[in-house]
């Protein structure tokens, strides 16, 4: 006896619903898409540090921001995603702030993000600090928080 199996339904909700001869099966699929979304290098001159010149002369900074939110079907339109262009809306005035410490920067960058953007389900920022004044020859210094929420 040949059953016939057909597709009624597929959703973005990772589940398909089937339909035989006789029943009607939901099928729940235990994987989940994830889409990245970044800007990589910004690059910006900012006051941020502990020393009394850094409030003075600045220094230039590098920063790298990546988003992840649910990518369980394709994107057709920008109101779906997040806009780089408003990553960098967001970045943008908390870098003109100065702080002392990188790392109340990136956490402001994360809570920033989140409050714009609340689809975003982990955010990933570095930023870096050139030729941070240590009285050695150092390229950059680096502050990293990856947030998953």
């Amino acid at each position: 006896m040949q059953k016939d199996i057909y597709l009624l339904k597929s959703t973005r909700l990772n589940h398909i619903i089937l339909q035989t001869n006789r029943m009607q099966v939901w099928l729940v699929f235990l994987f989940s898409s994830m889409l990245t979304i970044g800007l990589e290098q910004v690059h910006f001159h900012a006051f941020h540090g502990l020393y009394p010149e850094e409030k003075i002369i600045g220094n230039d900074f590098i920063i790298d921001v990546y988003v992840t939110i649910p990518g369980t079907s394709p994107i057709d339109k920008i109101s779906e995603t997040v806009n780089y262009q408003g990553l960098l809306n967001v970045i943008r005035p908390i870098m003109e702030i100065p702080q002392p410490l990188l790392e109340q920067v990136v956490y402001a960058i994360t809570d920033a993000i989140k409050l714009k953007y609340p689809e975003v389900q982990k955010t990933v920022i570095s930023l870096r600090k050139m030729n941070p004044p240590m009285g050695a020859s150092v390229r950059n210094s680096i502050v990293s928080l990856e947030k998953t929420y």
